[in-house]
């Protein structure tokens, strides 16, 4: 794959993690609670890996070692 912001080839391999990882705009204050409602309340997106009792799926990713950028899709 290329990287769609400097077009160097990029690396493919997996996001993990061993808890929750999760974007949260500019502006907006962690939730006191990472329940659905209110990361929905302060518009975060979860991030893979969707873990549950049983198993965790690690999604696809690519980085780009020469402009720092990693891309997944979640």
């Amino acid at each position: 794959m290329r990287c769609p912001y400097c077009n160097s080839d990029m690396e493919k391999g997996q996001l993990k993690s061993k808890g929750g990882v999760f974007f949260l705009p500019d502006g907006e204050k962690s939730p006191k609670l990472y329940t659905k409602s209110q990361m929905m309340k302060h518009r975060a997106v979860y991030l893979p890996p969707y873990v549950n009792f049983f198993s965790a799926e690690f999604p696809t990713a690519y980085i780009c070692r020469m402009c720092s950028k990693i891309v997944i899709d979640y």
